[in-house]
């Protein structure tokens, strides 16, 4: 095969890749305020005027969340700002005055224990929340679900090689940049805002990170991001690593 012919066939693939990313940008995007719809003119305004927060399970305005049982999975919530941040690229995410979501996100994960009305391990719980690229909501929500017992295992493997320092680990084919952190860590400072300044190489207006948490057998918590990569085809969909069937449960 000549030279010619590798680079037609590389230029073909990535406009492949180009316009497969264009279709599923605009399938995802097709009802991309639902979630902000659902928040701000159903749960907010039933919060605010009749104490009753439905279809959401919890609204929580001084904290300025709401929490909501997703369609999809047996145990999956979300939690939701009330206040509109588009996703992970906002520049909101960066102020001192919003809100430790990932924090509020990981004190609320005994609702999804109580919906499947069993305890079940921290190892096994986890949060998520996708790229710009890898969502289908223009509303930053953080998946709160169970954890793939694969990942679980690979994790519990690499257990004593992680750090609190930042370093690869491949999981489910892809890399992802992880650390550990303490629980009071993650509550004393942004997730977002530590992930943002410690990475390298990072535009926090990219979108292009999916980030993950969940908590290893010793009882450190672990940050498991994501990088969108087009050439990969990897979207930065940091919810690829749970399980919303809680099947390892």
């Amino acid at each position: 095969m000549n030279w010619v012919v590798i680079k037609r066939l590389c230029l073909v693939s990535i406009i492949g890749i180009m316009v497969y990313g264009t279709w599923r940008g605009y399938a995802l995007h097709r009802n991309s305020d639902a979630l902000w719809k659902i928040v701000s003119r159903q749960c907010v305004p039933h919060q605010q005027q009749q104490h009753s927060p439905a279809p959401c399970q919890q609204v929580d305005l001084s904290q300025a969340y709401a929490l909501l049982k997703d369609k999809i999975g047996v145990a999956q919530y979300l939690l939701i700002p009330t206040d509109k941040v588009s996703g992970i690229e906002s520049d909101k995410l960066l102020a001192a005055t919003t809100p430790n979501y990932f924090s509020l996100a990981w004190s609320l994960m005994p609702q999804v224990s109580q919906r499947l009305e069993k305890p079940i391990p921290n190892t096994l719980l986890s949060l998520a929340i996708n790229s710009k690229w890898g969502r289908s909501q223009n509303q930053l929500h953080i998946h709160m679900s169970c954890l793939r017992g694969d990942v679980r295992q690979r994790l519990a493997e690499k257990q004593q090689t992680l750090t609190d320092q930042w370093q690869p680990l491949l999981l489910l084919n892809h890399s992802y940049w992880v650390r550990t952190l303490s629980l009071e860590q993650l509550n004393s400072r942004s997730l977002f805002q530590r992930v943002f300044t410690e990475l390298p190489d990072i535009d926090p207006s990219s979108g292009r990170e999916g980030i993950a948490v969940t908590m290893l057998a010793d009882g450190r918590l672990v940050i498991l991001v994501l990088r969108t990569n087009w050439m990969k085809g990897i979207l930065g969909s940091a919810e690829e690593l749970q399980d919303h069937q809680c099947h390892a449960v």
